[in-house]
């Protein structure tokens, strides 16, 4: 584990030598809590709500999509609201509505709430989640690359435990909901105590349309964006098709929330150190994806080799390394090209991605997947995304070059924006 405060202590300022301690430690204790309420029904929303609710699989899967899409395509106005003004109200108003939207899918019974429910979720996770990057960022100027890996541990140190409640108490689906509220909404206080760093005083200067500008006619940024859809697409099987394929393997819709737990416990057990060892400098990052993505071409080659356990155990293991290397190593990516001031709008454009293949993935989902078990369509399934981890593996290979220029010109500016930020923060938070 990483320290969470440079040598300076609690006292130290909150720019260039990171964010505070307590700050730091309420941040990841907020991850580890709304992370684990969400999974406690995540892995199973897809199958409550065809099963349930009795929604088609193409009805579900748009639910899932609404989630998404607004979850990581919002993230690019959210992020660079959260660069301009606030990020620590901007996690306020995320955590905030992520609670009010568990609440009102616990009492939908009808498809409109439902949908509200998921915008409200996707809404929800847009406003926290690049506000939460970009006061990580400040952190990653100290101790690096890792401080990204602590930010996913820690999320997914919640999302270990949660499944295995969830799977338990599946029968129970309206309590879940419930619960998964209340600890969203008890994160609330503790957040909006956070001294989450505001713009520096250059950066804030720049309009919300002017931002937006030199993002969208930035290269770097809109190639990392796009070839990131790749990986989403593949990513986002874990919470559609692979359910429900593990459902019709072993019989049992609980039982899938042991492979959510495997998932998060091989990233919370290796997510560090892995990264320490293959992302020491922020322009390895680019090399770091192509060598996830060829673990993502190994984790849905073994779907295809068979219909047991054994395939879905060798799924998650090669699924979870991906996983653990493509999260922090997209982030740092992202971190490394973005102008000092701009963090959050360009890890928020990044984040696009997943939103796009959110998009792509439920509809190769609904389109190829036939729940019907020895149904021969699964194999349509992951043979396409075989497919898309080799064409994005080389559309990230093809990136490498352009990244480390830009990432090794970024590098050389002078940090004195860190600086301002520190004076930002002190009085404006």
């Amino acid at each position: 584990m990483i320290p969470l405060v440079s040598d300076a202590g609690d006292d130290a300022p909150p720019g260039r030598a990171g964010a505070r301690r307590s700050d730091l430690a309420v941040l990841v204790a907020a991850l580890g809590l709304s992370m684990g309420g969400a999974y406690l029904v995540l892995p199973f929303l897809a199958i409550y709500l065809t099963s349930e609710r009795q929604l088609s699989i193409a009805a579900g899967g748009a639910v899932l999509t609404t989630i998404v899409v607004l979850e990581r395509g919002g993230t690019f106005v959210t992020g660079i609201l959260s660069d301009r003004y606030s990020p620590r109200a901007l996690m306020v108003a995320g955590m905030a509505a992520g609670g009010a939207g568990f609440l009102l899918l616990a009492s939908a019974r009808q498809t409109a709430p439902i949908v509200a429910s998921a915008v409200l979720l996707g809404v929800g996770n847009a406003f926290f989640v690049p506000a939460c990057k970009a006061v990580l960022a400040v952190a990653a100027e100290v101790y690096g690359p890792r401080v990204f890996a602590l930010r996913s541990t820690a999320a997914n140190a919640g999302s270990a435990l949660g499944p295995l409640v969830g799977g338990v108490f599946y029968d129970h689906f309206t309590a879940l909901l419930v619960a998964a509220a209340v600890l969203h909404l008890a994160c609330v206080v503790p957040v909006s105590r956070l001294r989450a760093s505001a713009a520096s005083g250059s950066a804030r200067a720049m309009g919300l349309v002017e931002r937006a500008r030199s993002i969208l006619s930035d290269p770097a940024a809109m190639w990392l964006m796009v070839a990131s859809i790749g990986f989403w697409t593949c990513f986002s099987q874990i919470t559609l098709s692979f359910p429900l394929h593990a459902q019709d393997v072993l019989g049992s819709p609980g039982a899938v929330g042991v492979f959510t737990t495997l998932n998060a416990v091989i990233i919370i057990a290796a997510q560090i150190l892995l990264v320490r060892i293959v992302l020491k400098r922020p322009d390895q990052a680019v090399g770091v994806i192509v060598r996830g993505m060829l673990l993502m071409v190994a984790a849905f080659g073994a779907l295809m080799t068979g219909r047991s356990a054994v395939q879905l155990v060798a799924f998650i293991v090669f699924f979870s390394l991906s996983e653990l290397l493509l999260g922090p190593a997209l982030d740092t990516a992202a971190h490394a090209i973005a102008p000092r001031g701009q963090e959050a709008a360009y890890l928020g454009f990044v984040s696009v991605g997943w939103a796009v293949g959110a998009v792509l993935g439920n509809q190769l989902a609904v389109l190829t997947f036939d729940r019907a078990p020895g149904s021969g369509s699964h194999l349509v399934t992951w043979g396409s995304c075989t497919v898309i981890a080799v064409g994005t593996a080389a559309a990230f290979h093809l990136f490498r070059t352009t990244f480390r220029k830009r990432s090794a010109v970024l590098a050389a500016e002078p940090r004195d924006a860190v600086g301002d930020k520190s004076t930002a923060q002190a009085g404006g938070m």
